[in-house]
């Protein structure tokens, strides 16, 4: 009896946290859009990058209660950390999935989580690299780069008068599968001294912007 007891109460406590998540919906966007801007710490290819500037578009549709769905555009701009190295430019297109947390007043956290195509343009240069201690001048011809990008993050938005939105957010977005057939076939043919391409990356975001949501 004490144990039927103990299972009514827990269950009439879920039936009413559940009752408020529905209800706390009524409240919640159904479409977020949004354009940010900020810094990105970028590492590739074996190499650091300096921090850079970035900027980023979204848009996020709600297909269930808390969870919204959406496209995102980024663009941004940073420079190896090599003696001689100019600034390259990276644009990533994807989708990502928005976990937004319904709590009274005009501040809600949510996690994003999602994944994207990223292009990098490379400029001839002639950079410092340094190999085993032992450092020298390098030719780097112009190549493109392409690779996958994974996003994993958070953030706050907070609506001080609806539908104007301001939002602040973090992201983790490793990478992989970088590619660059011109250096690679360089290289093969003995064109080229640089280091074979490294298949693996990370870059960290932080983003304020603002937005529109409905």
């Amino acid at each position: 009896m004490k144990r039927q007891t103990t299972l009514l109460r827990w269950g009439a406590s879920l039936t009413v946290a559940a009752s408020m998540l529905v209800a706390s919906r009524a409240d919640a966007s159904a479409i977020d859009l949004g354009i940010s801007g900020g810094f990105v710490k970028r590492s590739l290819a074996e190499t650091d990058y300096k921090t850079g500037f970035t900027w980023q578009l979204n848009g996020d549709l709600a297909f269930f209660p808390m969870l919204m769905m959406g496209p995102y555009i980024a663009f941004s701009s940073s420079t190896p950390d090599l003696d001689g190295a100019s600034s390259i430019a990276f644009r990533t297109i994807g989708a990502r999935i928005k976990l937004k947390i319904p709590l009274p007043g005009p501040v809600q956290p949510f996690g994003v989580a999602g994944a994207g195509w990223a292009h990098g343009d490379f400029p001839d240069q002639r950079v410092q690299i340094c190999v085993d201690g032992v450092c020298g001048s390098r030719s780097l011809p112009s190549a493109t780069a392409n690779f996958a990008e994974f996003l994993v993050g958070g953030g706050l938005i907070w609506t001080p008068a609806a539908p104007l939105a301001v939002t602040a957010e973090f992201n983790w977005r490793p990478t992989t599968g970088y590619t660059n057939d011109t250096y690679e076939k360089q290289i093969q043919s003995g064109q080229t001294s640089a280091p074979d391409p490294s298949r693996n990356g990370v870059a960290w975001v932080g983003l304020l912007g603002v937005g529109l949501s409905f």
